[in-house]
């Protein structure tokens, strides 16, 4: 049984290292994949060159459009309303000197009657005084000498005659008291300007001092701007600097106006940290041929300003999406390979950004938003592909 059983075991176990042997051969035998090194493949990017050029930052803003100056126009006198400019409703467009509204004149065009009578009338008691003080001349000489210097003046009519000019200076005053009272019947306007509002018709009593109608000027409108507290660095307020106005609601090409900062507010904004700035716009309804076809700017808009700052040398303007972290810039260099660039930002805009140092003009400043960033990572771009 023992003998047997070791018999059997041996058997297996030839078995065994046959097949292991065997297994052994054919690998040693089969053929072996020759291992081919892969080539490092450069990422495609996209680039645009950037150029320095001398140039400032360009300062955006928001404003409303309000007018330089309004005129509320009030009568100065009392009187019922007898004639009323057609043009004299919301809207209605006035030159300068036109009148605005009359009123009844009559009790005053008599008073200035009155006192032109009157002035006639002393002017020809003046004329008789005259004549009897050349009657009084001639009988002084037959006269004794004796007269005093009074009665000598009394011959001569020289009491009544300085009586007389008084009463014609008070009267001449009198008729130019009256000839004003009677121009004040005619309300008119001192400027080129545009109703904004009215409360005047034919037929209404009017009271003096009264609100007829509210004018405001048509040859200039303001803009009121809120700029950063940093952008005072780059503008001058009171430099009568020009600045770029566009209408975001009108779509018409030609919407863009110029306009001129004038002066700096003297507070700081109530909706933070900004100041405000006032521009004026010439001509902002449009009445030049210079503005000719441009639609007109209207009161109580908003508009979109931007003013060209203060300007340094070798400057490139690069959008804000090409700012990486910690102020870089990614760059193809000149082996095609990416610099992670450090730049010195000198502005930055809404949707630019100034960049004062770390690029120089023909610098390929890549475009393409990379998940992976590696100095010396081989790049290409398209046109290397059609060149190629």
């Amino acid at each position: 049984m023992i003998a047997a059983g070791i018999v059997q075991f041996s058997l297996v176990l030839a078995v065994a290292l046959a097949g292991y042997m065997t297994a052994q051969w054919l690998l040693d035998t089969a053929p072996k994949a020759e291992r081919k090194s892969r080539e490092r493949v450069a990422r495609l990017v996209d680039v645009t060159a950037v150029t320095t050029e001398t140039q400032g930052p360009i300062i955006e803003a928001w404003g409303e459009v309000q007018p330089a100056r309004i005129l509320v126009v009030r009568p100065e006198i009392t009187g019922t309303v007898t004639w009323v400019h057609p043009d004299v409703v919301m809207g209605g467009r006035l030159n300068e000197g036109e009148v605005v509204a009359r009123f009844d004149n009559r009790d005053l065009s008599l008073a200035v009657s009155r006192a032109e009578a009157e002035i006639a009338g002393i002017e020809a008691r003046i004329l008789i005084e005259k004549g009897q003080g050349a009657v009084g001349r001639r009988e002084l000489s037959r006269l004794s000498r004796n007269l005093t210097d009074e009665q000598k003046d009394l011959v001569l009519r020289k009491p009544q005659m300085a009586q007389l000019e008084a009463e014609l200076a008070s009267a001449r005053s009198n008729l130019e008291q009256a000839r004003i009272a009677l121009s004040k019947t005619e309300v008119r306007v001192p400027f080129d300007g545009v109703i904004i509002s009215e409360s005047v018709a034919p037929g209404a009593v009017i009271s003096q001092g009264s609100e007829a109608a509210t004018f405001v000027a048509s040859d200039v409108f303001e803009v009121l701007l809120a700029v950063p507290v940093a952008a005072l660095e780059w503008i001058d307020p009171n430099s009568g600097q020009f600045l770029t106005i566009y209408q975001e609601n009108v779509r018409q090409s030609n919407s863009e106006r110029m306009g001129q900062l004038v002066r700096l507010s003297s507070e700081l904004s109530d909706t933070g940290r900004m100041v405000e700035l006032v521009a004026e716009v010439p001509d902002p309804l449009g009445m030049s041929y210079v503005n000719a076809g441009k639609p007109p700017l209207l009161l109580g808009s908003f508009v979109k300003v931007a003013i060209e700052g203060r300007k340094i040398d070798g400057a490139v303007s690069l959008d804000r999406a090409l700012l990486r972290d910690n102020d870089t810039v990614w760059v193809m260099g000149a082996d095609d390979t990416l610099e992670v660039r450090p730049v010195d930002v000198a502005w930055r805009g809404a949707d630019t950004v100034l960049i004062e140092s770390g690029l120089e003009s023909g610098d390929r400043v890549i475009t393409t938003p990379l998940s992976t960033v590696a100095p010396g990572m081989a790049l290409r771009t398209r046109a290397d592909e059609v060149s190629g």
